[in-house]
């Protein structure tokens, strides 16, 4: 969490970098994982927050506490 006086604080990459190896995807098989539940061996480049910029209709303008 981000303090007000802390201001070499680092925050969550935009762009994620994910390597699934063949053991990685050979281990799901034996736990009984299918295809469809996990990712091929490769690499994947994925980026975060995607949704909002998006669609920034969608942001909260103010938020309620319950």
């Amino acid at each position: 969490m981000k303090k007000a006086n802390d201001k070499e604080a680092v925050g969550q990459p935009a762009e994620v970098e994910l390597e699934v190896t063949t053991e990685d995807y050979e281990e799901g098989l034996r736990r009984g994982w299918t295809d469809d539940d996990m990712l091929k061996p490769g690499r994947y480049k994925m980026k975060r927050g995607g949704f909002l910029a998006r669609h920034p209709e969608l942001k909260v303008k103010e938020r309620k506490s319950a």
